[in-house]
């Protein structure tokens, strides 16, 4: 390939259209299939190693020139092509690991489901004992297929000798360019310091649940009675399945916000089998075609979702067409989890659960409690996932690995969990990372939206403005630049932890 980069740069809009076509048929449930080897045959010049070396070795020369610009679209394009030669070289697996889960029945009760629906009633269910088959069926089945998934896990040491990296950790973070050291170290003391206030509230959701529930060493509290107390089903009444996405549309039209972006978000809540149970968004074309992907559910849970995607999906419409092909198209997925995680923490403001679910205050405030113990809880999941997937992707899996998922899970949740989802229960790319500094960010976001807008900020149109301002600029900021420029302050991520401690102790 004599211009692989020119190469590169000329296919990447279409081929990101046809991925991101190819995972929301799959997802959506029009197809049962993942036909990835397709694309990636069809696309050499995008999982090149060739094109990987021509954007290394031009950074150096971009930097010469004192040409920023050029330095962040070649950043972005290596941490692309890594990712793509990781993904080609998984596609065969990531295919059949599709096919295998489209196609799987498990047997619970006297029904038979499909994976995907045991997985999605796994949180709703209310009998206990019911719950316990379908998180037995769910992990029996990943564990059963454990080389399979172990195989796609593997293609992380593929890409190392592809690229000539030393590691792949070491891969990932020179084309992140996050400090992991310094980030699992920030995860263990965000672990620490919000321990005290987890536990304590911890003990009353699951009673709330099961009134003999008791959450680990004392109890026997499981991984599925923690997602049923995060769901609070005693709250389901206030948040009915047909009230939601009015709300949510509703708000966006006060705040200055087309919902559908003048139709560039399309949203699809058509009722299908097979449609994934969560909400989700794919980006076709940026910014002009966005899908928004749910099915209509009731809950805050569901209601905590659809805010979160609303968050990628008005992100991503909302981005500078006329923006390099790089800064419109790419980006630190930090970023982008940073605005929905921001849509989401609504659930914690009062005055907007009271303005637009019209909730009673008394409701109102609880419900801000039980979102930001929701929020935590998922934070010190992934705070604890850090460490165990750098452990992964050096050692690779095995049942060791199980067990050190299990662990790390076990004294970050207090629930006991079931070792077969230690290879499922896992992002490709250390995505886990985006998380984390994404969340730190949002803690960065709402800080600013608060003392530029006041509290009230999500009803300020000035507010909306600013937001619409930063979601332009694309990927032309990582999470580090974006923090350091709204607060003078670099990421820190106990203080997302702190937060949310904040909004329980309030």
């Amino acid at each position: 390939m004599d211009r692989p980069l020119p190469s590169l740069r000329a296919s990447l809009d279409d081929f990101l259209a046809q991925l991101a076509t190819l995972h929301y048929r799959h997802a959506a449930g029009l197809s049962p299939d993942l036909p990835l080897r397709e694309l990636y045959e069809d696309s050499p010049e995008i999982a090149s190693p060739e094109a990987f070396a021509a954007a290394t070795e031009a950074v150096p020369k971009a930097q010469a020139k004192g040409d920023l610009l050029g330095v962040r679209r070649l950043r972005l394009l290596r941490d692309f092509i890594a990712t793509q030669v990781e993904e080609s070289l998984a596609a065969p697996e990531a295919e059949a690991v599709a096919q295998l889960e489209a196609r799987a029945r498990l047997p619970v009760d006297d029904q038979t489901l499909s994976f995907g629906e045991a997985l999605g009633q796994l949180p709703h269910e209310p009998n206990r004992g019911r719950r316990a088959l379908l998180e037995s069926a769910t992990g029996g089945f990943l564990w059963d297929n454990r080389g399979r998934y172990g195989t796609r896990r593997e293609a992380s040491f593929r890409v190392t000798e592809r690229l000539r990296a030393p590691s792949y950790v070491a891969l990932r973070e020179d084309v992140s360019g996050i400090d992991l050291n310094k980030l699992a170290e920030a995860a263990q003391e965000t672990l620490r310091l919000t321990e005290d206030a987890y536990r304590d509230v911890l003990g009353y959701v699951l009673k709330k649940v099961e009134p003999t529930l008791r959450p680990l060493p004392s109890g026997n509290a499981r991984r599925h009675d923690l997602q049923a107390a995060t769901q609070a089903p005693w709250m389901s009444g206030f948040f009915k399945r047909e009230d939601e996405l009015p709300a949510v549309i509703r708000w966006l039209g006060e705040w200055g916000f087309h919902p559908a972006a003048q139709g560039r978000i399309r949203i699809d809540d058509e009722e299908r089998p097979g449609k994934a149970s969560r909400p989700f968004t794919v980006s076709v074309r940026i910014p002009g075609e966005v899908r928004l992907v749910l099915q209509r559910r009731g809950g805050m849970d569901a209601l905590g979702s659809l805010l979160h995607e609303y968050g990628h999906a008005l992100h991503h419409a909302h981005v500078k067409e006329e923006l390099p092909l790089e800064l419109r198209r790419l980006g630190d997925a930090s970023v982008t989890e940073a605005f929905a995680t921001l849509f989401e923490r609504l659930l914690t403001e009062e005055e907007w659960l009271k303005r637009y679910l019209r909730l009673p205050s008394a409701t109102a405030r609880d419900v801000t409690r039980l979102a930001a113990f929701q929020g935590l809880t998922v934070l010190r999941r992934h705070c604890a996932k850090l460490p165990y997937e750098l452990s992964l992707h050096t050692r690779g899996p095995s049942p060791e690995r199980a067990e050190e998922y299990a662990d790390a899970q076990r004294r970050a949740l207090f629930v006991e969990p079931h070792p077969g989802f230690f290879l499922f229960d896992v992002d490709p790319q250390l995505y886990v990372t985006r998380y984390l500094r994404g969340w730190a960010l949002e803690a960065r976001l709402t800080a600013q939206l608060t003392g530029r807008f006041n509290e009230d900020w999500w009803r300020n149109p000035a507010a909306g403005r600013w937001l619409q301002g930063l979601f332009g600029r694309g990927g032309t900021d990582d999470a580090e630049a974006l923090a350091t420029e709204i607060s003078a302050k670099e990421l820190a991520l106990p203080e997302a932890g702190a937060r949310l401690v904040a909004l329980l102790d309030r």
